[in-house]
This record gives C-alpha cells, structure tokens and sequence, in this order.
C-alpha cells in the first residue's frame, strides 16, 4: 500500500525530514515543490541536513529550476555544486545567478581548478569580477566568508545624491541597516543610518551626519576573531578592509553564527581526537567508513603512547611485586591526572577561544593553574591517606603493621600531589604553548594530555614508593 503524501499545508510548521521523506517515496513532486514554496528555507535547510546522501540527490533533482534558485543560499554549497553539473549551461547560469556572492564563491571552491572557469563564464561580467575578488582569499578568512553586497556611499556626497545611489544599490545591496561612507578612494570612513539620511536636510553632506566609529577588521584575518568581533561589539555586520583600509565587504551576523558553530564543533572533535573534515552530513547521516577513518589514527597513535605505560609498569615490576597492594591505588593516581590535566586544559582553550588569554599569559597562567593543582592534590592527598591509616584492613595484601600502613599512605598521598600538580601544569602550558608556535590548542588537549600524564603517573607513583618503601 503506498504511503499517503503530506499535505501542503504541513509545511507552513517546520519542516521535518519524515515530511520530505514522504514525498520523495511517494514521488510526488507537486508536493514537494508546495513544501519549498510555503517552508521557511531555514526550515528546509534544517531538514536537508537529515537527510542521507542519496536522499538530498533525489530532493534535489525532483526540484524544478525556480524552486531551486530561491534554496541556493540556504543549502550547502557542496550540495549544490553536485546538482549544478548535471544542468544544461542555461540552467547552470540562472542557478548560479541566484547565489548571493558568499555563497556563490563558497560554490566555486567545492569545483576542480579546471571547472571553475568554465562556471565562471556563465557569470555577468559584475558577478565574474566580484568573484574573482574573492576567491583571492582562504575560504577560512574574513575575506572568505566576506559578502560585497553592502551599501556604500561617499562622504563628500549629499544627502539627496547619498539616497539617489542607494535607491540604484538596493537590489543589490544585503544590508540596508547598516550604510557604509568611504572617502573617494574608498577608504572606510565609518557609517550612516538609513533614518540620518531620511530625517535631515537633503543639501547637507553625510559626513555631517556619519558616525565615524571604524571597526573593522583585515581581509586577511582568521574567520573565528572576525565572528568574535561582532559578537564582542554586538554588531549587525562587521567591515572587512584590506591593509590601506579599503572596504572590501561585510561579515554579517548569520554568517558569523555559522563561524562560531563550525570552530566549536572543530574545538571539540580536535580536542576529542577527531580529525578530518567531517563534511555537510549529520551525525546519523554520516557513513560509518567517514567516522572510522576521522578517528582511526588518533586512537591508534594514542594506544602506542599507551605502550609506555606498559615499558614503565615492567621496568619497576620487583616495587609492584613486593608490594602487590600498589596495585590497588595505581589506577587512582592516574585518572586523577588524566581529569586534572583535562579540566586545566579545557580551561584554559575557553578562554584563549574567548580572547582572555594570549601567548604572552604564559606564566601567569602556569603560576595560577600550579597553585590550583597543588591545593587539589594536596587535599586528595590528605584524604586517601586517610582513608589508609583508618579504614584499610590490616593484613590486606601483605600490610601487618602501622609503619606499613603509614609509608602507603604516604607513598600515595605524595603521588596523588605531584601527579595533579604535573598534570595540571601540562594541561595550561600544552595549549599556551601550541598557540604560540601557531598550532591548534584543541590538538593537544583530552586524549592526548590524558595518554601522557598516564604514563607520568605510573612513573611517578612507582618512583615515590621505591624511594619511601626502601626498596
């Protein structure tokens, strides 16, 4: 029995991937194209991500030109880009004409060098040099995720030649809130609001009336500081300059969201030993063989650093032999490194990814962070030794006396201080020193402090208790 198709009325709520899903089995595409055309495209967008891979190809595909024209800058560009090459050129051209340049460019760095050309060619002449402007920069820089579609205005003009051009510029123009006055060579000179120009004399000159405050930020600039930027300035959009402070263009606010989604998500995949791109799927969505290949080298290379543990477990086997009852505070003392080094380490990206800290924090950072350490491994420390002396039974793996019970508490209670100090310390200085030799924080941070204070700890532990056990 076949499945009844959703109503179109269905897609005036958000659209569920279930409601697309049934179209599609259904092949009912007059309904489909009903739920693209009442939906909100954030809604579709949202939907789009749950779908599986060959799922979106046949969304995509049952959707007719002018339907796909008005979700080209909702949908991934990956996506797109796969749709696209299966057009004839003049479906191609009204498709990429659509796009707004931000996107448009993100479409074209999904292409080979070879094809890009060839797509550019179906562009206007405008569309084809503002393209080219660019593409001249990473796609994870400012002037990367940068859109040209600003109004501008020049200082020396009249209110009345001011609203005249902006009246030529607003189909073209993403942002109308927000007006931008540069000087004749198109040097940022700071900005205007729209009601400035409508509630004042139209003889006076905007510069009369412009606010002359000129954040903005370098074309060349990470992606991350420019969406910290607007979030730390509360802007609608940011201005992007190049080095003589020319306006290139703006970073507005919704794609400044998607910045900061993209680097947490990234933080948190690096700081998980996670590497890879993890591409446009969601996470059910995603192939088995991408997770597998993302995670694979990580946890391998981890597991061989794992092997030390083992080399210093061997090289104090008589220590752990004699005094078997070792054992039973060994994973103890490790794991309290590992969560320590963890947590300083977490601590400490939060707030190098907020800006609070930089390189030059160092030893500020080192100084607070061994002190921190200290009072915990102190105060674990005092507790598990404690818990020695008053609650272990006597005569539990070879303890018969209360000197012997006073050197493990010892042996204990000192490792547990010098394993979450040390651990501590790694977890602030790795990320401080990362991002100083230019490295991502995020690499060096859980799996990776954790696999290396293991073996710290077993080296320490063991150490300590040759030295204190008079062995």
């Amino acid at each position: 029995m076949t499945s009844a198709s959703p109503s179109p009325s269905d897609a005036q709520h958000p659209v569920l991937p279930e409601t697309i899903l049934a179209a599609l089995r259904a092949e009912d595409r007059e309904v489909l194209v009903d739920i693209c055309r009442q939906a909100h495209p954030g809604d579709i967008e949202a939907a789009f991500e749950q779908l599986g891979e060959e799922e979106r190809e046949t969304f995509l595909h049952a959707l007719p030109i002018g339907v796909l024209t008005e979700l080209t800058d909702y949908l991934p560009a990956a996506a797109i880009e796969r749709r696209v090459r299966s057009l004839s050129q003049d479906e191609r051209r009204e498709v990429l004409e659509s796009m707004s340049d931000d996107e448009l460019v993100d479409l074209l760095q999904e292409v080979s060098d070879e094809e890009r050309p060839e797509l550019i060619e179906l562009l206007p002449e405008d569309m084809r040099e503002i393209s080219a402007d660019l593409l001249q920069f990473d796609e994870h820089t400012a002037g990367g995720r940068m859109t040209t579609a600003i109004a501008k205005i020049r200082a020396s003009m009249t209110i009345r030649e001011a609203l005249a051009q902006l009246k030529e510029q607003q189909e073209e123009t993403e942002i109308l809130s927000r007006i931008y006055v540069v000087d004749n060579e198109g040097r940022l000179l700071g900005k205007i609001r729209l009601r400035d120009l409508a509630f004042n004399p139209r003889s006076a000159n905007v510069e009369e009336f412009m606010d002359g405050d000129q954040i903005a930020i370098q074309a060349i600039a990470d992606q991350e500081e420019a969406a910290q930027m607007i979030a730390r300035y509360d802007m609608l959009a940011l201005p992007v300059v190049d080095s003589e402070f020319h306006l290139l263009g703006v970073i507005t606010h919704d794609d400044a969201l998607d910045i900061l989604e993209e680097e947490h998500t990234e933080d948190i995949e690096r700081a998980s030993g996670i590497a890879g791109d993890r591409g446009d799927f969601a996470y059910l969505q995603t192939p088995v063989t991408t997770h597998l290949r993302r995670r694979f080298f990580w946890v391998l290379g981890l597991a061989f650093m794992s092997l030390f543990s083992g080399f210093v477990m061997h090289r104090y086997e008589s220590v752990f032999t004699a005094h078997f009852i070792l054992a039973l505070y060994l994973p103890m003392v490790v794991a309290a490194g590992g969560n320590t080094g963890a947590q300083a380490a977490t601590m400490v990206i939060r707030s190098m990814s907020l800006g609070e800290l930089a390189p030059r924090s160092f030893w500020r950072v080192i100084w607070k962070e061994m002190r921190i350490g200290l009072m915990l491994g102190g105060l674990l420390g005092i507790c598990i030794a404690l818990q020695i002396q008053f609650f272990l039974p006597k005569g539990l793996f070879g303890i018969d006396s209360n000197a012997s019970l006073l050197h493990l508490a010892g042996v204990v209670a000192l490792a547990l201080t010098v394993q979450v100090t040390s651990s501590t310390f790694l977890g602030a200085a790795l990320p401080l020193g990362a991002k100083a030799f230019r490295l991502d924080p995020a690499v060096v941070a859980s799996p990776a402090i954790t696999s290396f204070v293991d073996v710290t700890g077993m080296f320490i532990y063991f150490t300590l208790a040759r030295w204190l056990l008079a062995f």
